[in-house]
C-alpha cells in the first residue's frame, strides 16, 4: 500500500488561466511525472516542460478507463519515482473529478491541490457575498433532484453543462414554475471574453437568443 505521505498521484485544481509546470508549488511533481491526464481544455493551457516521457491521457467520456488506468498505476511499484497527475478545474473535491476518483482509487494514494472555483471567481466579479447561496450543479445530474432548491432557495449558483445550459435552466425554471427575479451567466471567467449578462423577466427570452461559452456560472435569484 502506498504510504499517504508520498501517494503517486497528484490531482492538481487549476485556475482557468492555466498553469506552468516550473510552478514552484508543483515543479517537483511534474519534474517526476511519467501519466499526466486532463481535460483538453487544462493539457491545452498547461506550459512548461516535462521533463520525463509521459503517457497523457485526454478526459472525455472516458472515466472508467481513466480510473481504471489509475488504479493499475497506484498498485504498481514505481522504481523510478515517478507520479501520476490528473489536472481538474478549480478544487477537485468541489463538483469535480475528486469524488469519482476517491470510489475507485484507495485515498491512500491520492493527494488533492485546490485552486479556486469557478463560483467563487463569479462572486468575486459579481462582487457580492455568497456565504448564504446554495451552489450545485446541472452537469451530469438528474434535474428533478434540483426542484427543491428552486422552490426553497433565493439565491441559486450552478454550474451548467455548458453553452446550452442557460437555455436548460430557464426551461426548467418554466416547467416548475419558480418566479425569477434575475438570471445571470457570467461565462469566460479570468480568460478573454470574460463577461456577465443579465436578464430580468421582460428579457428571459433573450437567453435562448444568445450564444454562450462553454465555461459559464449561472447565478439566480428568486422570488
Amino acid at each position: 500500500m502506498p504510504k499517504a505521505e508520498n501517494p503517486p498521484i497528484h490531482v492538481i485544481g487549476m485556475e482557468p488561466e492555466g498553469l506552468d509546470t516550473q510552478d514552484p508549488r508543483y515543479r517537483h511533481l511534474f519534474s517526476t511525472c511519467t501519466l499526466l491526464a486532463g481535460g483538453s481544455r487544462h493539457l491545452e493551457s498547461l506550459s512548461g516542460p516535462l521533463e520525463r516521457k509521459t503517457e497523457k491521457i485526454v478526459i472525455r467520456s472516458n472515466i472508467d478507463a481513466l480510473c481504471k488506468r489509475l488504479k493499475i498505476f497506484s498498485e504498481t511499484p514505481s522504481f523510478d519515482g515517478g507520479c501520476a497527475i490528473v489536472l481538474a478545474s478549480g478544487d477537485p473535491l468541489y463538483y469535480g473529478i475528486g469524488s469519482r476518483l476517491l470510489r475507485e482509487i484507495s485515498s491512500g494514494s491520492l493527494r488533492f491541490y485546490p485552486a479556486s472555483t469557478l463560483v467563487q471567481r463569479a462572486f468575486s466579479l459579481l462582487k457580492e457575498p455568497w456565504e448564504e447561496v446554495r451552489v450545485a450543479s446541472f452537469h451530469g445530474r438528474d434535474p428533478d433532484r434540483l426542484i427543491p432548491y428552486f422552490e426553497q432557495e433565493k439565491k441559486l449558483a450552478l454550474y451548467t453543462p455548458g453553452s446550452d445550459g442557460p437555455a436548460q435552466i430557464l426551461e426548467m425554471c418554466r416547467k416548475i414554475p419558480c418566479k425569477l427575479l434575475s438570471f445571470r451567466v457570467v461565462e469566460n471567467i479570468g480568460l478573454p471574453g470574460e463577461k456577465v449578462h443579465l436578464f430580468l423577466p421582460p428579457t428571459l427570452e433573450d437567453i435562448h437568443r444568445t450564444i454562450f461559452s462553454p465555461l459559464n456560472i449561472i447565478v439566480l435569484e428568486i422570488e
